[in-house]
């Protein structure tokens, strides 16, 4: 089987996840796709009052809709910071691919993360490109420099990003701007009734 995985943060998840994701199913045409929910992002501090719950079923929310998609719990059952070394070592099966998608930024880093060489061991590595000409040219060079260092696997998604961020739109939901374009209405929905990143 070749299995899909999307790691992130997700508070909340928002179109530019559900584009990469769609892309990256049409693209890779992976048997399963997971979408699993950090429980402590070791790369970033994890700011909002949404709790892992919370993440989990706006995650559900977001991607109901995508075919062969499952929300994972494994990384908030496992507790603390959620190495992405460590799911994969989970995941890790003689007759299956794991294949990650990365966003531009994290693809960047990747080299930086916990246990690196094992990560380009474990999985291929699809990374979302930018349509800066600039930020085009630094992802290639990175990565031929992790095909030549680590004899990764690394290919890009071709598609069109949505320039959004989830740490712009808690403030948008915070200040009770409209996020129609940016957020899937069932989980503004879910951001309302629950009272969330209205601090």
């Amino acid at each position: 089987m070749r299995i899909g995985i999307y790691g992130g943060t997700f508070s909340p998840p928002h179109m530019g996840h559900f584009h990469a994701v769609s892309a990256f199913l049409a693209q890779e045409k992976p048997d399963r796709m997971l979408i699993i929910p950090a429980c402590v992002p070791p790369h970033k501090l994890l700011s909002g009052d949404a709790t892992p719950e919370n993440r989990m079923e706006m995650c559900r929310l977001a991607f109901a809709e995508l075919p062969s998609v499952t929300v994972s719990d494994m990384e908030i059952r496992r507790g603390g910071k959620s190495y992405t070394v460590l799911t994969l070592r989970e995941l890790a099966c003689d007759e299956d691919t794991s294949i990650l998608l990365c966003g531009a930024d994290m693809f960047l880093s990747l080299d930086t993360w916990y246990c690196a060489p094992e990560i380009f061991r474990l999985a291929e590595i699809v990374y979302a490109e930018r349509q800066n000409n600039a930020e085009q040219a630094r992802l290639s060079v990175k990565a031929n420099f992790y095909r030549t260092r680590y004899g990764a696997t690394v290919r890009p998604l071709a598609f069109t990003p949505v320039e959004i961020s989830s740490s712009i739109l808690r403030t948008s939901v915070a200040k009770g701007e409209d996020t129609t374009r940016y957020l899937n209405p069932k989980v503004r929905r879910y951001i309302d009734q629950c009272h969330l990143y209205r601090k």
